[in-house]
């Protein structure tokens, strides 16, 4: 009797160890990839797409804040907290990623800190370390909306599921106001919010048409999205358009990134996981009177990720119009279902290590590391801009060239040509240079290259509809007085000229 009694005693005892090094573990992984996400803000370069944040976030005034976010094709409320963000924490490299930052961390978080029927402690601390480990620093870009997006759609999830569990306009206001304030930061969150919508209404039926009035929510966005619309048609264009059709072969591609986006292996990883635990689930008897599933609702979430994973890759082979980073809204609710195949586990607490072991060791490999140490550099302009800062360049032939540049607003590239210079105190006279893929831009960029201190910043890619596919850059060979600078290599990159006096 004692012994049975001493060994009883012992089972809470090892269950207490096995979870505090479990925690500890966690802990410690999680720091460590804090630390390397911070190291990589610091040292990458900027995207274009981030410089172009730059450019928007330090317009001098709303007026000009609001041509800007009009004349580009992404929604503005990103752009809009980023002006403020400038204002107070000023333009830097880190200031203008700490934001994405700060937002992958709290979208770990916000599982852990919120009530969630059918969900445990362990489980929450599951999808909220899944959701944490699965971003990818380079992957997204830090200084663009990616990593905000990601906390609103968490908060959307579990919003979501508050709404099935419990169909009141209080719950459906707060999922509505979160995908309107989504869909202002990323336009193609709409789809993800339209599958949720359309799960909702199957599921929930008649007391889903009675939250009618929370659709008021939607009001601003759709205010928004008509006056863009006319902006948003010009780019729409099949000549401007740069992202290809969805294939059957891209398809597989982005439903495995969208999965785990640190390694293409994490499709097959985590179809194993789920293959294991359904086979590890026990067999019960069969009752009288089944018993609801207190998380049926959450499968609804998970399968609401599915249809609208199915409704985006459909959308992006009718139109060119995806990429990966216009499914994060997807992810937290792919997640989930993960998580949720773990919690039928037989042994759910070993399940729930796995997973978190899965996400943690992809993105902290040092491979993934090494790799993302020069992911920002090839397609930007900052390394050039200081290049020609410090050879005294009082006037910039700026060209970006890309599909999309015939329909950009002169004076929006005009001010991302300067960016990095008004940033620095050295502003320049910059001339934006117009490409098209049939005419070869080199002569027009030494001719707008003029001055007593002329310099040039190109910026190409060889496999897009681009004049540098058809004519590479060539500067020096044209005029040897020149010299250049290449970041990259002969298909993506960038080039900084100078001419000596």
């Amino acid at each position: 009797m004692t012994a049975t009694t001493s060994a009883a005693g012992a089972r809470p005892a090892a269950r207490l160890r096995l979870a505090v090094t479990l925690i500890v573990f966690v802990g410690l992984a999680a720091a460590a990839l804090s630390v390397e996400r911070a190291w990589l803000a610091l040292v990458q370069p900027l995207w274009f797409d981030e410089a172009w944040t730059l450019s928007v976030a330090t317009t001098p005034d709303w007026k000009s804040f609001v041509a800007e976010a009009y004349n580009d094709v992404n929604a503005p409320l990103y752009y809009a907290l980023m002006r403020l963000w400038a204002m107070i924490a000023g333009p830097s490299d880190l200031a203008l990623r700490l934001p994405g930052l700060l937002a992958v961390i709290a979208a770990g978080l916000i599982p852990l800190a919120s009530r969630i029927k059918g969900l445990s402690l362990e489980a929450r601390l599951t999808w909220g370390v899944t959701i944490f480990g699965w971003w990818g620093v380079g992957v997204f870009l830090n200084g663009r909306c990616y990593g905000p997006l990601l906390a609103l759609s968490v908060l959307q999830a579990i919003a979501f599921a508050s709404l099935l569990e419990r169909p009141s306009r209080r719950n459906a206001w707060l999922w509505c106001g979160l995908a309107a304030a989504a869909i202002l930061t990323q336009y193609m969150a709409a789809i993800p919010a339209a599958a949720q919508g359309l799960v909702y209404l199957a599921a929930r039926r008649k007391q889903a048409v009675r939250t009618w009035p929370a659709l008021l929510a939607f009001a601003p966005m759709l205010g928004w999205m008509a006056f863009h619309a006319p902006r948003l048609r010009e780019f729409s264009g099949a000549d401007v358009a740069w992202h290809p059709l969805v294939t059957a072969e891209t398809a597989m591609q982005f439903t495995a990134f969208i999965v785990n986006p640190s390694t293409p292996l994490g499709l097959p990883l985590a179809v194993g996981l789920i293959a294991a635990t359904l086979l590890m689930a026990p067999r019960s008897p069969p009752k009288p009177k089944a018993e609801p599933d207190p998380a049926g609702h959450l499968w609804l979430v998970a399968g609401a990720a599915v249809a609208g994973l199915a409704l985006m890759l459909i959308f992006g082979a009718l139109r060119p119009s995806l990429t990966g980073r216009y499914l994060i809204p997807l992810a937290p609710g792919l997640l989930l279902g993960l998580v949720l195949c773990a919690r039928r586990a037989a042994h759910p607490r070993l399940a729930y290590a796995a997973l978190m072991a899965l996400y943690l060791g992809a993105a902290l490999w040092p491979r993934s590391l090494i790799a993302g140490r020069y992911e920002g550099a090839p397609y930007g302009y900052e390394q050039a801009s200081a290049t020609l800062m410090k050879h005294g360049v009082t006037h910039v032939a700026f060209v970006w060239d890309h599909e999309a540049t015939r329909i950009e607003a002169p004076a929006s590239l005009e001010r991302a040509g300067g960016a990095f210079f008004r940033r620095a105190g050295d502003p320049v006279a910059v001339t934006p240079v117009i490409t098209r893929p049939d005419r070869d831009a080199n002569p027009l960029v030494l001719a707008a290259a003029s001055g007593p201190h002329p310099g040039i910043i190109w910026i190409y890619n060889r496999r897009g509809a681009t004049s540098a596919r058809s004519f590479p850059p060539r500067i020096q060979a044209l005029d040897p007085r020149w010299t250049c600078e290449q970041v990259g290599d002969s298909e993506i990159g960038n080039l900084g000229c100078w001419r000596a006096p």
